[in-house]
């Protein structure tokens, strides 16, 4: 299996992390590497498995010379204290012309974090995370085999992906997702007390890095937004069960569980969103 990481795409075994953050129902929703697919990155292939590999023993060190064994992780808190990385808050569009490009200050874009006041705590852990993602760069390239060339629009291409993947990876560090999923019992509110400096979609979109089959989907005002799995299933279309699970959500406001037809399906009404955001996680019975 060979990541794709020019000429994105998205397969239905998609199960790399993309972020729906709380900035609107569907923004700074980007493609991610999907596994399935084959490609190029400056003349060499590498696996997925060994993206993901790096970016966790990355994120593992970083947490473990930072003293942190357990969630949350505060991502301003590691950039500043551990890796020297400026934060800068602005306060106006022409402080941000100042610090960078428009579309690209959010990433840590000239060796510098840039915040604004608007943003929720997510999402500055959010541009924090993927601050430490540019920072790290290099050291992934050097893992990976990949020529470190920052100024080609290859790289800057690899750079904006390895955020999106980098981010989660590190607001909710494999080792300890595994284990709290578990004690949780898969309870997604009770996993964003938990890891409180990632969105709930985040966290959510996390379960596909796992090594149990599932489907995740989000539904705002009863329209599917983003459906996604690690098992082969495709398209925005609910499942019986989870239409049915969906529904008891939407009329209780409640956390629901339900098991029909061969899927277990839990699901949860998130708060504070502009729309009725559900979110849904799907398992089949039998895998």
């Amino acid at each position: 299996m060979v990541c794709r990481l020019l000429g994105l795409g998205q397969g239905p075994g998609w199960s790399s992390t993309n972020s729906l953050n709380d900035y609107h129902p569907m923004m700074d929703h980007r493609d991610c590497p999907t596994g399935e697919q084959v490609g190029k990155f400056p003349g060499m292939e590498f696996s997925a498995e060994e993206l993901f590999e790096t970016i966790d023993r990355l994120t593992a060190g970083l947490l473990e010379r930072a003293g942190i064994t357990a969630p949350p992780v505060d991502a301003l808190y590691l950039a500043r204290e551990h890796l020297g990385i400026p934060i800068v808050v602005i306060q106006s569009e022409e402080e941000q012309s100042e610090h960078g490009q428009r579309r690209t200050w959010r990433r840590g874009a000239f060796g510098k974090i840039v915040l604004t006041p608007q943003m929720s705590r997510e999402q500055r852990q959010r541009v924090a995370a993927e601050g430490i993602a540019v920072a790290l760069a290099p050291e992934v390239c050097r893992k990976l085999g990949i020529p470190f060339e920052p100024q080609t629009p290859h790289y800057r291409h690899f750079l904006r992906q390895l955020s999106d993947l980098f981010a989660p990876r590190l607001l909710i560090p494999t080792r300890l997702f595994r284990s709290a999923q578990r004690e949780c019992h898969r309870d997604l509110l009770e996993l964003h007390r938990l890891f409180n400096t990632a969105s709930p979609e985040t966290i959510a979109l996390r379960w596909l890095d796992l090594d149990e089959p599932c489907v995740i989907s989000i539904v705002d005002d009863g329209v599917v937004s983003l459906r996604r799995s690690n098992c082969g299933i495709s398209g925005k279309r609910l499942l019986p069960a989870e239409q049915q699970c969906h529904d008891r959500i939407a009329t209780l406001e409640q956390p629901q569980r339900l098991r029909q037809e061969g899927w277990t399906v839990n699901g949860w009404l998130l708060p504070n969103r502009l729309l009725r955001r559900i979110v849904l996680h799907s398992v089949p019975d039998e895998v």
